[in-house]
């Protein structure tokens, strides 16, 4: 839909990534965002809207000299654009949001009953040490310096405390690809489902909100549990995929 451009000014974040939205997501952000997944080389991808999409359909899946007239472009920084993406969260319809509220208490019993089963085959929170390993893909619990359990591991994503938002791990692009291959189908899910918490890349959240998107996303996923991992600023959460007992 556009062309790679230089970088621009912002008023407010100064230098920055140009990036491209619809005048209507531009004018009111809090709306749910149509856009294609981030990748590594295109981590701000062009982003419209549901009026915008429904022009994009009938032309079947193709901009065009018919519907492009429709967008009316609108450049924003990319600081800009994961702050106004951000707003969507809020901006749930009712059906979507009381089906999300279902999804996530559905998800925390589930994952009670997980990380019981967790404590109790292999009591994962007895081991002195921890250590993940993303070439690998593991994460060894170790006793005395000997590794005693491996879990197979998925990264979901992680809390900032420093900047208090929630970061996707398949919007990450800093992790190793054995520790991310299988996230984006949780985005995947999110989008059929109209779910906007598991489709926006980074936006406010807290501790509790990262036990719950990493509950949905066991469930997805078919996860054993969930780990959380300290870092320098917040917390990694990790899907245990598999766990077996070493040594």
């Amino acid at each position: 839909m556009t062309e790679e451009a230089s970088s621009i000014q912002c008023g407010e974040h100064g230098e920055a990534t140009p990036t491209y939205v619809c005048g209507h997501l531009h004018r009111h952000p809090a709306q749910r965002w149509f856009c294609d997944a981030p990748e590594a080389d295109y981590p701000f991808p062009d982003a419209w809207c549901a009026t915008c999409n429904a022009e994009l359909v009938k032309e079947g899946g193709e901009w065009n000299d018919r519907n492009e007239g429709c967008l009316d472009l609108k450049i924003l920084c990319n600081h800009c654009y994961q702050g106004s993406m951000a707003q969507s969260i809020g901006a749930m319809p009712e059906p979507q949001l009381h089906a999300w509220e279902d999804a996530v208490v559905d998800a925390h019993h589930a994952l009670v009953h997980k990380q019981q089963a967790l404590e109790s085959d292999h009591g994962v929170s007895r081991f002195e040490r921890w250590d993940y390993d993303q070439a690998q893909g593991t994460l060894t619990f170790s006793h005395e310096g000997a590794p005693r359990v491996v879990a197979d591991i998925e990264f979901i994503g992680s809390v900032s405390k420093a900047s208090g938002t929630w970061l996707w791990a398949w919007a990450n692009f800093s992790h190793h690809a054995k520790v991310s291959t299988r996230i984006p189908a949780v985005r995947e899910w999110g989008e059929v489902q109209g779910f906007l918490p598991l489709t926006v890349p980074r936006w406010d959240a807290d501790v509790t909100d990262g036990w719950e998107l990493s509950g949905v996303a066991a469930q997805v996923l078919g996860a054993r549990g969930v780990y959380r991992a300290p870092t320098d600023n917040g917390y990694l959460f990790m899907a245990l995929m598999s766990v077996r007992a070493v040594g």
